[in-house]
């Protein structure tokens, strides 16, 4: 495509999202969920082509892509119909338009109240996994929003038949289907465009790697909400539960290690023995953990590879790799995570209520867990049906984003002639 033409794709785009969006913000819920239902039905009837597709793209990408990368781009039976339960899970959850946040009378007599209204046009950015089609597209819809989707191009047959087994959900429900609209053209230059379509936008949500985060923020004319990496730390204090601890310390990083949630950092209490180590590491080392550390990380657990001159601890692996390191208490690593953390996940495994409060009141990142898994940070677990990502922003939105996430309000004031003095 010439310049000129990805102009008009992008600006053609970004209009027709605007004109539906004028259209599906009144829609009434019923017909949302119905719609919501007819996509769940046709997921499942096309799981055949669908699997044709993602055939296609794994073929393609077989050579190019890390296996954690490879594992979200693939789909199989399972994925299709869990696809298709988080669509129904998602209509299932209430209307989150119209909702009356406060209300109230002001002292001139005039009522006034703060109602949930849709953004309107969200120009939604993802990589690799092609399930987050009908997700990002469910959820937008859900809320009232028009969506324009632009996955990686890696997953491009596979979004392309799923985008529009949701379009064609939408035509059979007789709304207008440009409310989902999926960009197919793979040229980055489209995506430059429409980040400068701000007349027509209202949203960016870029959901990938810092590298395409760090791009969309600086070249967008349109506000951003950013979903930067994963790099999720555990710490271990002395008081936990050493078998619970090894169990969670296994799960969140064996358990899908290619995702945002997965650990990447373990902090170890310096109190904690030899012996307490060892029982918590062996479990990675049998699903054959790679674990880096620093110097005086490796005087007490010699095994360890070194990360480098540099300690670097800001890596995200996403891969049976992670970094380890040895902290003198819950103060240590707390300071350790204000350092490191992406602001994702963070967790403390500990019995002690004062060292967990300590955590709670100084670890600033979007979910804080006590006790639990780093992989339960996920809009489903949370009970949103699912998530367009998980925000490490602050403003707006943060942590999963649901249907909730994807709303504004405006305010309603009903008068009977009042006027300003």
């Amino acid at each position: 495509m010439t310049q000129d033409e990805i102009q008009k794709y992008a600006e053609s785009l970004a209009k027709k999202a605007r004109s539906a969006s004028a259209k599906i913000r009144t829609i009434p819920a019923t017909l949302r969920n119905q719609a919501l239902s007819e996509v769940a039905k046709a997921l499942r009837e096309n799981e055949k082509k669908i699997l044709e597709a993602n055939a296609r793209d794994l073929e393609n990408s077989q050579d190019k892509l890390s296996p954690a990368k490879l594992d979200r781009l693939t789909l199989n039976p399972e994925r299709i119909e869990n696809m298709a339960r988080g669509v129904e899970e998602i209509a299932a959850l209430p209307d989150p338009l119209d909702k009356v946040l406060e209300k109230r009378t002001l002292q001139n007599g005039v009522d006034i109240s703060r109602v949930t209204v849709p953004l309107g046009c969200i120009f939604f950015i993802y990589e690799s996994r092609p399930n987050v089609t009908i997700d990002g597209a469910a959820l937008c819809f859900k809320s009232g929003n028009a969506v324009v989707l632009r996955g990686g191009k890696e997953s491009l047959h596979s979004s392309k038949i799923l985008a529009q087994i949701f379009r064609d959900a939408l035509t059979k429900t007789g709304i207008d289907s440009d409310a989902v609209q999926l960009v197919e053209e793979p040229d980055h230059a489209v995506v430059s465009a429409l980040l400068k379509q701000s007349e027509y936008l209202d949203l960016v949500i870029p959901r990938g790697g810092e590298r395409l985060i760090r791009a969309v923020v600086e070249q967008s004319s349109i506000p951003v909400i950013k979903h930067f990496n994963g790099i999720c730390h555990i710490y271990v204090d002395k008081s936990a539960n050493l078998e619970m601890a090894a169990r969670i310390v296994e799960n969140a990083k064996t358990q899908r290690p290619g995702t945002c949630n997965a650990m990447e950092t373990l902090l170890l209490d310096s109190s904690l023995s030899d012996s307490d180590m060892k029982a918590i590491l062996d479990p990675l080392r049998a699903k054959k953990v790679e674990m880096f550390g620093d110097a005086k990380t490796r005087e007490r657990i010699p095994d360890i590879k070194d990360i480098g001159e540099n300690a670097n601890y800001h890596h995200e692996y996403l891969a049976l790799q992670c970094s380890v390191r040895i902290v003198d208490g819950v103060k240590e690593a707390c300071k350790h995570i204000e350092e490191f953390s992406s602001r994702h996940t963070e967790a403390l495994l500990a019995e002690d209520t004062e060292v967990q409060r300590y955590f709670l009141r100084n670890v600033d990142s979007s979910s804080v867990m006590i006790n639990a898994s780093t992989r339960l940070a996920d809009g489903g677990i949370y009970g949103l049906g699912a998530e367009v990502g998980i925000s490490t922003d602050k403003i707006h939105a943060r942590g999963p984003m649901g249907i909730e996430s994807l709303c504004t309000y405006k305010w309603i004031l009903n008068g009977n002639g009042q006027l300003r003095n």
